[in-house]
């Protein structure tokens, strides 16, 4: 049946007490699960967010780490963030190591956050992919994986962000250093619209997340299968 690999329901959003955003760049929160965070927003749940790196690699890094920074900022108060880190790691050197698990670990417990977004394992991006293994690792967690440069495969979650459409945009476009690369909203909200083909007429934009189990995160290896 098709709707073991994609709902045939919208969902408004994804239960939680507090959830906690890993993004390994700035944009890629607004770009992956910015209309869920507004839909938080909406309903009083505390959201927070790491940035991994401060995105100052090559092209899209000419602006400069601060410039980008700022942007997060002012996007973070746009979707309701309530805490933004910065890590400041190395851009398309994101390392999967000790350290880096560690430290998720200590923003997870210090979040006391019991949802955590991260991209999806299997993003084209290795800082994305990077991100994720790093999440992945803590176990013990529910993780909603988000999707950015690549579809995800399989999705257990769509949320209705029809509501949401203005404020993700306006959070999106305040990332002026990354817009005048390339029309990333554009891709977006292609995507988003895509992701209401199973779903009622009525929801004219939705996001998709993989989620994962506990369970599941004790046998990391079966994510890959």
């Amino acid at each position: 049946m098709e709707s073991r690999l994609t709902p045939y329901q919208a969902s408004p959003l994804i239960e939680c007490k507090a959830a906690l955003v890993f993004a390994p760049h700035p944009d890629d929160e607004a770009l992956g699960c910015g209309g869920l965070l507004c839909a938080f927003k909406s309903a009083g749940i505390v959201t927070s967010a790491v940035l991994v790196t401060s995105g100052d690699y090559g092209e899209h890094g000419k602006a400069g780490s601060e410039v980008r920074e700022n942007e997060t900022r002012k996007a973070a108060e746009i979707l309701g963030l309530s805490h933004v880190v910065f890590w400041k790691e190395k851009d398309r050197g994101v390392a999967f190591n000790e350290r880096t698990v560690a430290a998720a670990r200590n923003a997870i417990i210090e979040s006391q956050a019991d949802l955590i977004l991260t991209p999806s394992i299997n993003e084209i991006h290795p800082d994305h992919r990077a991100t994720a293994w790093i999440v992945i690792e803590g176990r013990d967690l529910r993780v909603a994986q988000y999707e950015i440069g690549s579809p995800l495969t399989r999705v257990d979650v769509l949320v209705d962000i029809t509501a949401h459409e203005e404020t993700k945009r306006a959070a999106i476009a305040v990332y002026h250093s990354q817009l005048s690369i390339s029309p990333y909203d554009e891709f977006i909200f292609a995507l988003n619209r895509f992701r209401t083909y199973t779903l009622p007429v009525q929801v004219k934009f939705a996001e998709g997340y993989n989620l994962i189990t506990p369970e599941l995160l004790q046998q990391p290896q079966l994510l890959c299968e």
